[in-house]
């Protein structure tokens, strides 16, 4: 970091990371009590975090995304934002997906350091600023979905069936299209479009998970079974949390572990 930053910088480029991850807490408290006075508080957070995630992106010359610490703090952002376009006015919907941001930059500012890192080569190409983002996107949205699932859990509201089939396809599409990306990238960084990897295979089952989630909605069996969309939405999250985190910490060495 010494390398991009002056003297006393890195104090400078964490404060918008330290006000982004305040703000996301107040608005996860503020929500147990008046939600919608949560929203600007979020989105206070979200303009911190999109602050600091472009200086650092700025400082790199690149995507700010080349360790676990950019990781993790988009993966946050991602769920913030997410959270902000879907947002409804239902405490644990809001209190959900405020705390899994919280949880995610917190783990990025206990966990890992917070060194700048320049992209090694294999980076360099538009496929890996594509692929990577529109994934995160998709694990907000299935976020969202399992948040939403709870919600109906709590006040059994039908709209949020219709909530949780719609993120489950947005996530769904957008997953594809990054999994093609990912795909070309994966030729270009190691030869191959598949390699037996614990993330690819994880990717894959998560497709087949909601690809058939997105199909079961046409089933007749479950229209008199309003709990298995939920039930799928809470399993995705558990999927998402295992390819996500699992296969960077659990599964040995992978050739994608952040």
């Amino acid at each position: 970091m010494s390398d991009v930053l002056p003297d006393g910088g890195q104090p400078l480029l964490m404060a918008g990371f330290i006000i982004a991850i305040s703000l996301y807490a107040a608005s996860g408290a503020v929500a147990a009590f008046r939600p919608a006075l949560a929203r600007p508080l979020m989105g206070a957070g979200i303009l911190a975090h999109v602050v600091a995630m472009v200086t650092r992106g700025v400082l790199i010359g690149f995507l700010p995304l080349t360790n676990k610490f950019e990781s993790f703090a988009a993966a946050s952002l991602a769920v913030a934002i997410v959270l902000m376009l879907t947002w409804r006015h239902q405490r644990v919907y809001v209190m959900f997906l405020a705390w899994v941001a919280v949880a995610a930059l917190g783990a990025a500012l206990l966990l890992f350091p917070p060194e700048l890192a320049y992209p090694p080569p294999l980076m360099w190409t538009i496929w890996y600023p594509l692929h990577v983002p529109l994934s995160f996107l998709a694990y907000g949205l299935w976020t969202a979905a399992a948040a939403a699932a709870l919600a109906w859990a709590f006040d059994r509201d039908p709209a949020w069936l219709a909530r949780i089939h719609r993120m489950a396809l947005q996530g769904f599409g957008l997953w594809s299209v990054g999994m093609v990306c990912g795909g070309i990238w994966g030729v270009l960084a190691w030869g191959a479009y598949f390699l037996w990897d614990p993330k690819v295979v994880w990717s894959v089952i998560l497709w087949f998970h909601y690809a058939t989630f997105v199909h079961l909605r046409l089933a007749p069996s479950t229209r008199s079974r309003p709990w298995v969309a939920p039930a799928l939405a809470g399993l995705g999250f558990v999927w998402v949390l295992v390819a996500y985190i699992g296969t960077s910490f659990l599964f040995g060495r992978s050739s994608h572990a952040f």
